[in-house]
């Protein structure tokens, strides 16, 4: 087993590995952390990248109020590993999920988002079968266009009816703010994201006019948390991918360090500038961002097919040789991690850790 070679040396690992430097992740943790409490907001991190309960113990020792996931699967692995704060910030729909969702409120407190009445109904009825009083937000949609219910008399009037629910607790709102980290001047971004979360923000002070408290307002992810957390009126932000410090979240000005790489070896070199390695597909998703090879000039993108990566050397060299070893920086982790069974955690160039990614395949 994996676990036997922790002691020693990463040059032990089989190749392709997910390797997460674990000095790189506490720094970026408590980065985040900090970020997040000197703005006033408290830090809920998403955990859809990481999956992993091991890291989430992390983030709440550093100051984290809970966890956020995006499916119930996911919930009920954080809650079976000492979680207890957990919010779904996805809508659970159906029988079978408001099932499972108002069985798992028994052990753990539990949120779910929610953006129509309907949906409401569902919750309502598995929670009177369940003996449960999970809390209710709901999705407001600020300019995502995804999920969401428009700002406004809608969304104050479905407060109002999720507060009249025997078995069910409003507790306030959620919006996602995450078609702002398209636009690509800095200035235009931060206006955009106050300009969301502002409509958010009226729809709050108009159900609070009700007399109806609103304990939550949930914003933000790693794009956009660095303002989003200081806005007045924001309680909380889901800010999570960050403390991979992906090539994604670096470019948008987070103050991370690369943590997460993927180690691959050096296959093939089919001439002095071609270099081919035996991550493809199979080991990361290029789809969103592309990976950086650590340490190496090269032209153009890597070019992933399933069980192979191609990359073309800036200029032509015999290195890398055949067999060494490569590391590629996550380009965005949400579509990494769920691809390997375990971080290989490491502290300089030794194996510390092993940590399963227990949420893998949780997909329901």
């Amino acid at each position: 087993m994996l676990t036997t070679l922790v002691g020693r040396p990463l040059s032990e690992i089989d190749t392709p590995a997910l390797v997460l430097d674990l000095d790189i992740l506490e720094a970026n943790i408590q980065q985040m952390a900090s970020d997040i409490a000197t703005r006033g907001a408290s830090w809920r991190p998403h955990s859809k990248a990481n999956k992993s309960p091991a890291i989430v113990h992390m983030e709440i020792a550093a100051g984290a109020i809970g966890v956020t996931c995006a499916k119930v699967g996911e919930a009920e692995v954080m809650a079976a590993n000492g979680i207890r704060d957990i919010l779904i910030a996805n809508q659970v729909v159906g029988p079978i999920k408001t099932r499972r969702f108002a069985a798992l409120a028994s052990y753990c407190d539990l949120m779910v988002c929610v953006d129509n009445i309907e949906n409401v109904r569902e919750h309502q009825a598995a929670a009177k079968a369940a003996g449960t009083r999970p809390r209710i937000l709901i999705e407001v949609n600020t300019g995502m266009e995804r999920c969401g219910i428009m700002p406004g008399q809608a969304a104050v009037d479905m407060a109002r009816f999720i507060a009249d629910q025997p078995d069910l607790q409003f507790a306030g709102f959620m919006t996602w703010e995450g078609h702002a980290m398209a636009i690509a001047d800095p200035a235009a971004r931060e206006a955009e994201i106050r300009a969301s979360i502002g409509r958010l923000l009226e729809t709050v002070e108009a159900t609070r006019a009700t007399g109806l408290p609103v304990d939550i307002v949930s914003t933000g992810g790693t794009g956009t948390y660095l303002t989003s957390a200081g806005i007045d009126g924001v309680t909380e932000v889901e800010a999570g991918g960050g403390i991979f410090g992906d090539i994604a979240y670096r470019n948008l000005g987070v103050q991370v360090q690369p943590a997460l790489t993927v180690m691959t070896q050096v296959t093939s070199r089919p001439s002095p500038e071609k270099v081919v390695i035996d991550a493809g597909r199979k080991s990361l998703d290029p789809s969103a961002k592309q990976p950086d090879v650590r340490g190496l000039d090269r032209t153009g993108d890597i070019s992933f097919s399933a069980e192979h990566g191609k990359f073309i050397l800036a200029n032509p060299s015999a290195e890398p040789k055949i067999g060494d070893r490569l590391f590629l920086e996550s380009g965005y982790s949400d579509q990494l991690c769920h691809l390997h069974d375990c971080f290989i955690g490491i502290r300089g160039e030794t194996v510390h850790a092993i940590w399963p990614i227990l949420g893998r395949g949780r997909l329901q």
